[in-house]
């Protein structure tokens, strides 16, 4: 079966198949593909943004005077750091989906 190789003239190609490419079936894969890619890149993007609203705030001294160099708290809001993972793991679930599809050891 993979040791075959079926040569087909040009004239033999189907209806809508220049040079014997399904270019529809080309257009829809290149769609998705691109779709796919646009879709993990907001989801990062988005979570390394809700990751980095409000990180690192200065604290003012006892005395209410402006905080030294280096002193810093972090003050993360609890939705902001559960959406920031969430948008990590669908971005990171979407990367294992196409691992998946591609390779084939894993049907």
């Amino acid at each position: 079966m993979f040791g075959q190789l079926i040569v087909r003239p040009l004239t033999e190609a189907p209806e809508g198949a220049f040079l014997g490419v399904d270019w529809g079936a080309f257009v829809v894969v290149f769609a998705v593909a691109l779709l796919a890619t646009v879709a993990v890149v907001v989801f990062y993007a988005l979570g390394l943004r809700l990751l980095a609203g409000g990180a690192l705030d200065p604290v003012a001294d006892s005395d209410g005077t402006a905080a030294t160099a280096g002193t810093t708290a972090a003050r993360r809001s609890g939705v902001r750091l559960a959406g920031a993972y969430t948008c990590f793991a669908v971005g990171a679930a979407a990367v294992l989906y196409g691992l998946y599809l591609i390779i084939p050891q894993f049907h």
